[in-house]
């Protein structure tokens, strides 16, 4: 059988008491800080629901932008968003930016991309997709695209759109 002991005082044991209480709420502050809560971002429409739990929540965000799209993705990846933006990442930074998001606040993060067919964009049926970058079931980025040679990128809500 072994005894351990330890001798210590109360000021010293109120100390630790006190330092531990101090850490849970700075990893408190950490936790919300990193775990990105916000569910909802704002554009020139508006505001709108960021939720991307399940493909039924997916196809829900899309539609808030007025987007009709495949009952499936037709594409699920994972990507990682750079430590550092190139000058292609930047511009498509901006894009998020303009729609309420900004990937820089996800460096170094795996996230799931997400893509859809979009079946209603004038003139393009069949050769525009949405693309939807999630991170902790979040819509954190994405765009609206054209498969199609010499295409177009925006976000999910263009100025310029007309559905069919």
């Amino acid at each position: 059988m072994f005894v351990f002991s330890i001798k210590t005082s109360k000021q010293k044991l109120i100390l630790q008491f006190i330092l531990i209480v101090i850490s849970i709420i700075l990893l408190g502050l950490i936790f919300t800080k990193f775990n990105f809560s916000g569910k909802e971002a704002s554009c020139q429409i508006g505001k709108y629901n960021l939720s991307a739990k399940n493909n039924s929540e997916r196809i829900e965000f899309l539609s808030q932008f007025g987007w009709e799209v495949s009952p499936e993705p037709t594409e699920i990846s994972t990507v990682i968003i750079p430590a550092e933006f190139n000058a292609t990442y930047e511009k498509y930074n901006d894009i998020q930016k303009e729609q309420g998001l900004d990937l820089s606040k996800y460096k170094e993060k795996s996230c799931t991309r997400y893509t859809y067919q979009i079946l209603n964009y004038k003139d393009s049926p069949n050769g525009v997709r949405a693309n939807m970058i999630v991170f902790n079931n979040k819509v954190i980025g994405g765009d609206v695209s054209s498969v199609t040679l010499n295409g177009f990128v925006h976000g999910f809500f263009s100025s310029d759109k007309i559905y069919t």
